[in-house]
């Protein structure tokens, strides 16, 4: 039987691959800091009636970047979920039945405490009553917890198209591309000042500074969602017992 310093171990082994991932992005990071050209276009005045110069900042960075925040990304939710199959598993062996198939075990996160309380027992099944009552604390939806919630969006993206890092209209290896683009637009990380403002742990500090379209604002980021993982992580090791 596994004890909880054993199963904490497990889940920390997606947590620190998570961490050696951002190691890597800060070393990708480095060379495009700074790299921001200016786009000119002509622009129609509705004061004036005539067309006027407009110019926007167009960030230029590595394919690198997405691809290595997105595996980043990705651990910090494997280890959510490894962490929930572990509470599941602890639950059953001490004679709580699961009737659901093992495969949906997930960590719950959800857009609403309603969605999340429909799902959340297809999801936890299993686990001792205090260790859902602790995950209820997270309060793991957008309005209750926005730190878990963009970790979830930031997941659902990456795996279906690249996270767009700058939130800009950039240049990516060589290759044009809108900030609107299909490809890269499902869940910028800084896409408006609003959505950083709301995204935060303690309901004081931002998550990012409202600083859009920086990959220096990137880093800082990951680092605070590597901290919030691991210490919810930590947080659950009295309930694996």
């Amino acid at each position: 039987m596994l004890s909880a310093d054993d199963r904490i171990r497990l889940v920390s082994i997606k947590v620190e691959r998570a961490y050696k991932h951002i190691e890597d992005l800060e070393d990708a990071i480095r060379p495009y800091s700074n790299a921001v050209m200016h786009g000119v276009r002509f622009e129609h005045d509705p004061n004036t009636g005539k067309p006027a110069l407009k110019t926007a900042p167009v960030h230029i960075y590595d394919s690198n970047i997405p691809a290595i925040t997105g595996d980043a990304i990705h651990n910090l939710m494997c280890a959510l979920d490894h962490l929930t199959f572990h509470l599941v598993e602890v639950g059953v062996a001490a004679g709580i039945p699961r009737k659901g198939k093992w495969e949906n075990i997930q960590f719950p996160i959800a857009h609403d405490s309603e969605t999340y309380e429909t799902r959340k027992m297809r999801y936890v099944e299993g686990a001792r009553r205090e260790a859902i009552e602790a995950l209820d604390r997270l309060k793991p939806y957008k309005s209750g917890n926005p730190a878990l919630w963009f970790l979830y969006k930031l997941d659902n993206t990456d795996k279906h198209s690249f996270i767009n890092v700058v939130g800009t209209d950039f240049i990516l290896d060589g290759v044009s591309f809108k900030a609107n683009d299909p490809y890269f637009s499902g869940f910028g990380l800084f896409r408006s000042v609003h959505e950083q403002e709301d995204v935060d742990f303690s309901g004081s500090e931002p998550l990012t500074k409202p600083a859009i379209g920086g990959t220096n604002t990137l880093l800082p980021t990951m680092i605070k969602l590597f901290n919030y993982v691991d210490a919810i992580v930590k947080r659950f090791r009295p309930f694996l017992e």
